[in-house]
């Protein structure tokens, strides 16, 4: 249930949990039509939680917005991101959203026995993703086409039986940009340009020109029929 009045911000899906603030840039669709810009509409589901759709990529909920960095976090409504991003080409091109970087990973599907002893040469080196709930277990590593040691990486998970995956690019938070081991596939971080000005400014302007001028047309028309009368009588 929408919280505030419509057209008004800010505005949240929920009071209850951690439901991020709505405001300019963004809208909650079909409640606050004039209030923001095209691209940046949210939903609020059924559950009063706060959802971004993607073109082409689907649903996000949203954790967090950060207006004062431009930030965004989405997150999977099903908690595993990782998973989403395996079975999914995500595709922001589409959208007003941006990535502080991108990063490109390998999945690899290991038995149990090649993670929880790894080998020197994997120590640090790779990301535990616990929320796949296989047989298997997944984990995820950088990849670079002009590292070495990343080629040796997947020589060393192939030579445990791990099946290896193809590579993805994804985008990163800008700690991760950095050091891509800080990031624990927990979010989505998107960032954005702000929109100059609303949509219908430069139409809004417009109509209130026309309107000046109509304005200054009928008062000048009053002023020449007045002064018609007057000399129409000076004459009689």
């Amino acid at each position: 249930m929408i919280t505030g009045q419509e057209n008004r911000y800010p505005i949240k899906c929920s009071n209850s949990g951690n439901e991020p603030q709505i405001s300019y840039p963004f809208r909650v669709k079909d409640r606050q039509g004039e209030g923001g810009y095209p691209g940046f509409d949210l939903t609020c589901n059924t559950l009063g939680e706060t959802v971004l759709r993607l073109p082409q990529s689907g649903e996000f909920l949203v954790r967090k917005i950060d207006y004062v960095n431009k930030e965004i976090r989405l997150y999977d409504q099903d908690g595993c991101l990782a998973r989403r991003f395996q079975q999914q080409n995500l595709n922001i091109n589409l959208s007003p959203f941006e990535g502080f970087g991108f990063r490109t990973f390998n999945f690899a599907n290991c038995p149990p026995s090649a993670t929880s002893h790894p080998p020197d040469e994997l120590a640090g080196k790779f990301l535990d993703v616990r929320c796949f709930n296989e047989d298997t277990k997944t984990i995820v590593f950088p990849v670079s086409p002009t590292s070495t040691s990343d080629s040796k990486i997947s020589q060393v998970l192939t030579r445990l039986g791990c099946v290896i995956k193809a590579p993805i690019t994804i985008p990163v938070p800008l700690n991760a940009v950095r050091d891509v081991y800080k990031y624990g596939f927990d979010d989505l971080y998107l960032t954005w340009i702000d929109p100059k000005k609303p949509p219908d400014s430069d139409r809004k302007g417009l109509v209130m020109l026309i309107i000046a001028v109509i304005t200054v047309i009928i008062a000048l028309i009053g002023f020449y029929i007045k002064m018609g009368k007057r000399c129409e009588t000076h004459q009689y």
